[in-house]
């Protein structure tokens, strides 16, 4: 009995680190190659038959936080595509400095980060700082993403 409880559990804990390395692989492909990140802090939604949202919020690499703070708007420049394709509908469009649209926010939270099941503690902090200046954003197809460089967080919310 022992041996097939050890089964089990290494079945599940198996299945946990594939399902979590799959999501870390797809989300962290979406975000921009010059846009550093170390790891995943949070990756959650809901999903429906065909559609869901959620966000994936990562770690900024320190070296791309000194970036932003030395270069600003203009890091962004250049960040068009995500790391995984160049197709349309993986290209971000023009940077801007936050705070970002009313859209975003006048429920609350946009869609993507309000089902993400984040803590109230780190979607507090995604907000406050999308409400004022030094965090930058941008959008894809069914998709927007924020870099806020003094918590050296990247949060990439999907909804669609």
């Amino acid at each position: 009995m022992k041996t097939f409880l050890k089964i089990i559990v290494s079945i599940i804990i198996t299945v946990y680190a594939a399902w979590s390395l799959f999501q870390y692989n797809s989300y962290s492909g979406i975000i921009p190659a010059k846009i550093g990140i170390t790891y995943a802090i949070h990756i959650g939604g809901k999903t429906g038959f065909r559609e869901g949202c959620g966000a994936a919020i990562f770690r900024l690499s320190n070296a791309t936080a000194d970036a932003i703070d030395r270069e600003g708007l203009n890091f962004f420049n250049d960040v068009i595509y995500s790391r995984k394709s160049k197709e349309r509908y993986y290209t971000y469009s023009s940077w801007k400095e936050t705070p970002v649209p009313d859209s975003w926010t006048s429920e609350g939270s946009w869609p993507g980060l309000g089902c993400s099941g984040a803590s109230s503690s780190l979607l507090s902090k995604i907000l406050v700082a999308a409400s004022k200046k030094g965090s930058y954003y941008s959008s894809i197809d069914e998709g927007e993403i924020l870099v806020i460089p003094n918590h050296k967080l990247v949060v990439f919310t999907y909804f669609g």
